[in-house]
């Protein structure tokens, strides 16, 4: 957020004028999967012909996650982290009470929980719901394929802490929502791909290992517990990598004036690039 914020400077300046150039997608959506790497054979298998758009770029887009992963958080309480005390005091007395009563290990708690899952739409809050919506930075529509896109400038990298089960690494946790939105919206593809600051991430080593933890053995096994191992290999399938804004712009002659240096102030300098 602040005067660097991504999504003022990077996510929305970048797909608007890509939308601009070409609002069905045809010409750049398909070059733009093709360039992100995730540093794992075999790369994600992307579809010759993925439609045109359906509309333009939807920014902070709503997905939540699988009914599977709420459920293996509300059966192992014991895995779950608590939040600071501050926390806590933004919930109602009755959500602090049921909550503090599952991390007790109060197993009628749990089957209250368990039974008020089992509903047909999740309801945006619940005391028993332990992930929130998720807000993806930029979601693409077509008719057979949904990319969610997560875009990063001077943050580390994929966030890894999460409220309640700070194991999920955020790549990861698009990644699920991403599959749960392609189910239930009837498309036959989904994608995630991250997008961060060329500069920063290639004379930055910690910035790269953040990234390529991503795709780690361990960060795949705490961040989908609800999966079994086959499961987590395929919707890894689905994960492309990494690209940067610069590579974006560049390849689709966007003009520099796109990367702001700051929220409402002029282009970055040709140094930053």
């Amino acid at each position: 957020m602040g005067r660097f914020d991504s999504s003022l400077t990077r996510v929305q300046p970048v797909f608007k004028a890509l939308y601009d150039q070409d609002a069905s997608g045809e010409t750049w959506l398909r070059q733009l999967l093709g360039m992100a790497h995730s540093g794992v054979e075999p790369e994600a298998a992307i579809p010759a012909n993925l439609g045109q758009l359906l509309e333009s770029p939807q920014f902070e887009f709503p997905a939540d996650p699988p009914k599977s992963y709420l459920e293996w958080l509300i059966k192992h309480p014991q895995r779950l982290s608590s939040p600071p005390e501050a926390e806590w005091r933004k919930w109602g007395e009755r959500t602090q009470r049921k909550r503090r009563a599952l991390l007790a290990g109060d197993s009628a708690i749990q089957a209250e929980a368990l039974a008020q899952l089992d509903v047909l739409t999740l309801p945006d809050r619940a005391w028993w719901r332990f992930e929130g919506v998720t807000r993806v930075d930029c979601a693409l529509l077509t008719p057979s394929t949904v990319v969610f896109i997560e875009g990063k400038r001077t943050e580390m990298g994929p966030s890894k802490e999460i409220c309640w089960h700070q194991e999920r690494n955020q790549m990861l946790r698009i990644l699920d929502c991403a599959a749960v939105y392609a189910q239930r919206t009837d498309r036959l593809h989904y994608f995630v791909l991250l997008v961060v600051e060329k500069d920063l991430v290639e004379h930055d080593p910690d910035r790269q290992s953040e990234i390529e933890s991503v795709m780690l053995p361990r960060t795949v096994q705490t961040s989908l517990p609800h999966l079994i191992d086959e499961e987590q290999m395929e919707l890894l399938s689905h994960y492309l990598g990494v690209t940067t804004w610069q590579a974006i712009v560049a390849r689709f002659d966007l003009g520099r004036e796109t990367l702001l240096e700051e929220v409402g102030v002029g282009p970055t300098s040709p140094a930053d690039h």
